[in-house]
């Protein structure tokens, strides 16, 4: 895709520049440093962009690993020396092709005798600190933002905490209610039970008595029967009459 945009960037640059020629008839050496001027700052952009990128977020990596270290993850030790050389290697690489495209505009300016090629060079000098300004206030930018949220994030750990200490406070008082509940239905249980253990006493004193007087209505009955003897043995002759006469059979 971008080689494609590459392409219509070459033609439309060619379009323009054949009707620079010919419908204004500007001279083709204008044209060209125009152009060369224009090559100049997309390779400014590109210096701007790429290495300095990359030596930043080589400098983003070191400190997440430092970052999680502190934490307790465990990060293999060769990540942060290798992270270290790419950053060095671009940021060395960034500075350096800023000084060599500022050398190389000012040598094909003073050639060519033109003038506008001290400013790209100038330009190109003072661009070599542009991003490591820009990064700075970036780093700034996202320290502050990390210690912004560094800050937070315990203000509302805390508040969250506190949320939930009321939510078990409410579920201790609903527990306490509960047990107060429980403990008034076992002393009106035991209540309850006391009364029914009272009356199962009485009811077995009543009927303990009841017994006694049966007893005693039994003794004194069976008294009067010992009184009778002479009754009693003719209870019991007949008895034995009674018993003998199904042994023995009816005589013919």
């Amino acid at each position: 895709m971008s080689k494609v945009w590459v392409l219509c960037g070459a033609v439309v640059v060619t379009v323009v520049a054949v009707v620079l020629v010919v419908v204004t008839g500007v001279s083709l050496q204008e044209i060209l440093s125009l152009f060369l001027a224009v090559l100049c700052l997309l390779w400014l952009v590109l210096l701007l962009t790429v290495p300095w990128n990359l030596s930043f977020q080589a400098q983003a990596l070191i400190h997440e690993i430092r970052t999680s270290r502190a934490r307790g993850i465990d990060v293999p030790p060769e990540r942060e020396p290798e992270a270290r050389r790419i950053a060095v290697r671009m940021r060395w690489f960034a500075i350096g092709a800023h000084l060599v495209s500022a050398g190389i505009v000012a040598l094909i300016t003073a050639v060519s005798g033109g003038a506008i090629g001290y400013y790209l060079a100038g330009l190109y000098l003072v661009s070599t600190f542009f991003r490591p300004a820009g990064a700075y206030f970036a780093y700034l930018r996202d320290r502050m933002t990390s210690m912004l949220r560094d800050v937070k994030h315990p203000r509302d750990d805390l508040i969250e905490t506190l949320h939930r200490l009321e939510t078990l406070k409410s579920d201790v008082e609903v527990l306490n209610d509960e047990s107060a509940e429980q403990a008034q239905r076992l002393t009106h249980l035991e209540q309850t039970l006391a009364v029914a253990d009272t009356r199962a006493t009485d009811r077995d004193r009543a009927l303990n008595a009841k017994v006694d007087a049966h007893a005693r209505q039994f003794e004194h009955s069976l008294t009067r029967l010992t009184d009778n003897q002479e009754v009693i043995a003719g209870l019991k002759a007949f008895l034995r009459l009674v018993r003998e006469e199904p042994a023995g059979g009816p005589e013919l």
